[in-house]
């Protein structure tokens, strides 16, 4: 049975229904999520607020004609009687009105009467309240009663309050659209920096080695400019140190491999005679490459967190001892005194093998750069609570400032060592086992001065391989 491929997919996988928002439309979106109810909730206010204060206006305006009324009939005949100062009200004079609302504004005599009837306020009713005198010449003729009716208002005025309500609402649209067009300039300058590190992470996908020139913005973006940087200039010099890694192991496999295999074949041709002592080179040979083969393995296992450490509590003056006594005959052949002096906590939980490989290491490393005569010094001591320091300290001829950087590369050995014992991976193995203790390893030297190996390890376990 057939498979049916999905309309423009050729592979048959199904397509996304939508490409996801890019993060510039996001900003963008938010801009105006962010700035359109704050400008409908600002035109709304300040319509509620216009509106209030023209019928405030309208209000002011109509006391002053009632008040005007009252004081212009007032002083052409001299008495209230006969006042119409709003509305005739409906029904008969005297009496109330029975429909609509009454006026905004009420005219009292001067003993608090209703002059002219209206719906709610029968004529001659008397009302208590707050009221405004109404005054001809200093002498108060009458009140003023506000029934809390608002004013009625007119077409015209209508017509400006709806005028003033779309000119808010299209002043919002275009402060809406403003501020979508301002999101979408800030989030273009904005996101530049951001283009300019994909482009670098694009680059260093397709294996190039990118770096972010020109000045560094300020702020987040510049440290984190200055952190990729700083990334790509470390991957550089490791796809570099890698590349040399592999030359150089080839080149250490390659030679006793050649001297075997040339061996060999001169034995077996007839060419060279076999004998105990050519044996004997081709078994250092093979130690040799074995040797080489058990550093690389335990350095990829270190490389790939997979290396297992035994941890158990050991007795340090005893390990000192016991790497005192595997080196004591090498070094009493060429003329070192090697020594050990104790101190310092007696007992560390640790792996003991790892450890005695790394100081086997570190005393091997001094045994092969000091002279007959000098003297290589093992110590333990506690610099702070929790912690052991090992240190194994050589009276050699020591390194130059330039080749301290490098003395932890793997295959690293300076140039006056390179005749000497070992593939040169001992340091990076004893700083690779030192870090899956959780300890540190350091390296101080200068020339005619001798070196000085530091190991600082946790008297408990830390985390880590275990």
């Amino acid at each position: 049975m057939s498979g049916r491929v999905m309309p423009g997919s050729p592979t048959g996988l199904p397509r996304p229904l939508r490409r996801p928002l890019t993060l510039r439309t996001r900003l963008v979106l938010a801009f105006a999520l962010v700035s359109v109810p704050a400008l409908l909730l600002l035109a709304a206010l300040t319509y509620a607020y216009a509106r209030s204060a023209y019928l405030n206006l309208k209000e002011d305006q109509v006391v002053d004609e009632v008040m005007n009324n009252v004081q212009s009939h007032y002083r052409l005949t001299g008495r209230l009687a006969g006042l119409h100062p709003q509305e005739t009200p409906l029904g008969p004079p005297g009496a109330a009105a029975t429909a609509g609302p009454p006026p905004p504004y009420l005219v009292l005599d001067t003993q608090r009467r209703v002059l002219v009837g209206v719906p709610g306020y029968p004529a001659g009713a008397v009302l208590s309240g707050t009221v405004l005198p109404i005054q001809v010449d200093t002498r108060t003729i009458a009140y003023l009663y506000a029934t809390g009716t608002p004013p009625t208002l007119d077409a015209q005025s209508r017509a400006l309050l709806a005028r003033s309500g779309w000119l808010l609402l299209l002043l919002v649209v275009a402060v809406a659209l403003l501020a979508v067009l301002s999101g979408m300039i800030l989030a273009r300058a904005f996101l530049a920096p951001l283009r300019t590190l994909q482009g670098g992470v694009h680059r260093l996908t397709l294996g190039q080695a990118p770096r972010l020139n020109g000045p560094l913005p300020e702020g987040e973006w510049g440290e984190l400019f200055g952190a990729f940087n700083t990334m790509t200039a470390e991957l550089e010099r490791r796809r570099i140190a890698d590349r040399q890694f592999g030359a150089d192991i080839a080149h250490e496999l390659g030679t006793p491999l050649a001297v075997l295999r040339g061996t060999v074949e001169a034995m077996q041709d007839g060419t060279l005679p076999v004998s105990a002592e050519r044996l004997g080179r081709l078994q250092t040979q093979l130690s040799h490459l074995l040797h080489l083969s058990g550093d690389l393995r335990l350095l990829w296992l270190a490389d790939a967190g997979d290396l297992t450490l035994q941890r158990r509590e050991v007795h340090v003056p005893t390990l000192l001892a016991d790497v005192q006594e595997a080196f004591r005959s090498v070094a009493a052949e060429h003329g070192i005194s090697l020594d050990v002096v104790e101190g310092g906590p007696q007992a560390a939980v640790l792996d003991p093998v790892r450890i005695t490989q790394i100081l086997h290491n570190l005393v091997q490393n001094a045994l092969n750069h000091t002279p007959a005569g000098g003297q290589v010094t093992l110590t333990a001591d506690q610099p702070t609570p929790g912690t052991l320091r090992l240190t194994v300290r050589d009276t050699g001829r020591g390194m130059a400032p330039e080749q301290l950087p490098r003395v932890f590369d793997r295959l690293y050995r300076a140039d006056d060592s390179r005749a000497a014992p070992g593939s040169g991976l001992g340091l990076s193995i004893a700083r690779s086992l030192t870090e899956a203790h959780g300890g540190t390893l350091t390296l101080s030297s200068a020339p005619g001065l001798g070196t000085e190996a530091v190991l600082t390890l946790p008297l408990t376990p830390t985390g880590g391989p275990t």
